[in-house]
């Protein structure tokens, strides 16, 4: 500490001056050791954090007071900015701790001096401005908080002064003392209050740039990762290029994926394909990210002065693999943005695990869907259809041959289609062959109209959607007299196909177009499945809908030419509005 009565201004301005330099040196140390970065950090408030943060500011203070200036029996310093910068930027309980602390420690370095009970009172209330003060102050824009911070240091070092002249005795004393100091304090204070805070500040907005680029990064190399991690970890091929792909980004780094049991892809190190790392284990055991020195699976040829960084890929939060960095320094180098670009990376790798599964599953459902309704085929059709093939067998043997080949036709395609979508051509084959089966059976009483466009191919639909609903329509399509008139209309625009059929029955039934709308309703399943695979397939970009009146029903929908997924390659001129052609058969030949 610096003694003497007889200072000049200008001696009085160096020493303020030099303790507001200690601040500063203290707040550039501070934000550049680990621990205290995560301590200064505005998110990070924990009790145990805010105890540790008054307990930092406080000693902060107490080394202003040392390195003050003794002047008329008082002691002059920055004791009073890291007390307010305290409850500014921790909150109540670091404010009023640090005061607190401070304010002691003042008030016991000197006790007979006339000014100490005063100061430690006055060090104490700055802790409490800065709490009071701290959701204005966290709300304010940046442009704003260093008035406000020169504002409050005026403030509080008026509020020190009254209680000055209140307290301390005697009078004259603290007026003469209170001539020579209150003007530089009130000018070098706020200068040292809003380069303290700037400095500190300065770390948050580091923290949230820093934040900001790790975020931008992971989401370029996962967006690059997608195509090759949708399969999951059984894609070992996919994964390997998800590992090359990463360390084109992260260049110094290793890169490995791991599932439960071993490493399964590998970039920039050689790993044993049948050995799960020491860190991998860890992570997967524990289930959180693991940070520790990385000495090599092979301890005659150690990776010196490395480290692992891994972190759990997890599915329905269960852990199934580890995606780990392996890092070019010490476990103790290793930067907080390089544990959270690879926490980032796990987390957007997890979720696409989760989403390609979830994708998996939904085309496993979707084909058990179609099985389901390739098993529907009603056995009691081809029961009366072989009836049929029995009694042509006595009266036509020739035409009993051609229907014998047309019901193997029909479910051979009924019972082999693996792909996904047909073109309106197959799919019509299909119809025509039920038609004949149909016809055979009934004879003349099935009289259909099929107007359909030239172009067959530029619809591509789901198998086995059209013939359920004419068969439906044929079934409980019956008028009076027992004949059955089934329309089937087809038509295109540019980019939509638009399906209709009807028939002249007695419509349905209100119960029964419920029951079709009904998710739990067993019966019935030959439409509601239509409608629910086309809803599957389309989702919104479907639009079905039953109309029925005691004249007769027509179930229609509308669906993309196009289907989701699939791209195809069109030569020659686009799709426009294709002309129709009209096949009608009143009898059956």
């Amino acid at each position: 500490m610096i003694n003497g009565t007889n200072l000049t201004d200008n001696s009085l301005l160096v020493s303020l001056l030099f303790n507001v330099s200690l601040l500063l040196l203290a707040a550039t140390i501070l934000t550049e050791i680990k621990p205290m970065r995560r301590l200064l950090k505005l998110q990070d408030r924990t009790l145990g954090n805010q105890l540790l943060l008054a307990v930092l500011f406080g000693m902060i203070s107490i080394t202003n007071t040392y390195a003050g200036i003794e002047i008329q029996g008082a002691v002059v310093n920055t004791r009073v900015i890291s007390t307010t910068v305290a409850g500014l930027l921790g909150g109540p309980l670091p404010g009023l701790g640090a005061g607190l602390i401070s304010g002691i420690h003042r008030y016991l370095y000197n006790p007979s001096g006339y000014t100490s009970l005063a100061c430690g009172i006055g060090t104490f209330l700055f802790g409490v401005i800065g709490s009071l003060c701290h959701r204005t102050y966290l709300r304010l824009p940046i442009r704003s908080k260093y008035p406000f911070l020169a504002a409050i240091t005026v403030f509080g070092e008026l509020i020190q002064c009254m209680v000055l002249f209140l307290v301390a005795r005697p009078f004259e004393a603290v007026l003469s003392l209170e001539r020579t100091i209150l003007l530089p304090k009130i000018a070098v204070n706020s200068l040292g209050m809003v380069l303290f805070v700037g400095v500190l500040d300065r770390l948050n907005r580091n923290l949230t740039i820093e934040l900001a680029e790790q975020q931008s990064i992971a989401l370029y190399v996962a967006q690059r990762c997608l195509p090759f991690l949708r399969e999951g970890l059984n894609n070992r091929e996919g994964l390997q290029l998800a590992a090359d792909t990463i360390r084109e980004t992260f260049s110094d780094f290793g890169v490995v994926f791991t599932d439960r049991a071993m490493v399964l892809a590998s970039s920039g190190g050689v790993f044993p394909d049948g050995v799960l790392p020491v860190p991998a284990y860890r992570a997967l055991n524990e289930g959180t990210v693991t940070v520790r020195d990385y000495p090599g699976e092979n301890p005659e040829t150690p990776l010196l002065e490395k480290a692992a960084i891994a972190v759990p890929l997890t599915h329905d939060s269960y852990p199934i693999g580890v995606l780990m960095f392996i890092v070019p320094m010490g476990r103790n180098l290793i930067l907080d943005a390089d544990v959270r670009t690879t926490e980032s990376l796990a987390q957007l790798f997890s979720t696409m695990l989760e989403l390609g599964e979830f994708q998996k599953q939904s085309v496993l459902r979707q084909q058990a869907e179609f099985r389901a309704l390739q098993s529907q085929i009603n056995p009691h059709f081809f029961y009366n259809a072989l009836n049929t093939i029995s009694a042509l067998c006595r009266t036509d043997p020739s035409r009993a041959r051609e229907t014998i080949l047309v019901l193997a036709n029909y479910f051979r395609q009924s019972l082999t289609i693996n792909e996904p979508f047909v073109t309106l051509e197959q799919e019509l084959s299909n119809v025509d062959n039920y038609l004949t089966l149909t016809k055979a059976r009934f004879e003349e009483a099935i009289h259909e109209v099929i107007e359909v466009p030239e172009d067959l191919t530029a619809l591509r639909l789901p198998p086995l959607i059209l013939q359920p609903i004419v068969e439906n329509a044929i079934r409980h399509g019956n008028t009076a007299v027992d004949d059955r008139y089934i329309l089937l209309k087809i038509h295109q625009d540019e980019t939509r196909a638009h399906i209709q059929v009807s028939d002249r029955g007695h419509g349905f039934p209100p119960e029964i177009l419920k029951a079709i709308n009904d998710p739990e309703c067993p019966y019935y399943s030959g439409l509601f499945n239509v409608r629910k695979r086309l809803r599957s397939v389309y989702g919104t970009q479907c639009r079905f809908r039953i109309i029925s009146s005691p004249t007769g029903s027509t179930v229609a929908f509308s669906i993309p030419l196009v289907p989701p997924n699939v791209k195809e390659k069109r030569r020659g001129t686009s799709c426009g509005l294709p002309s129709s052609t009209t096949k009608s058969t009143p009898a059956a030949s």
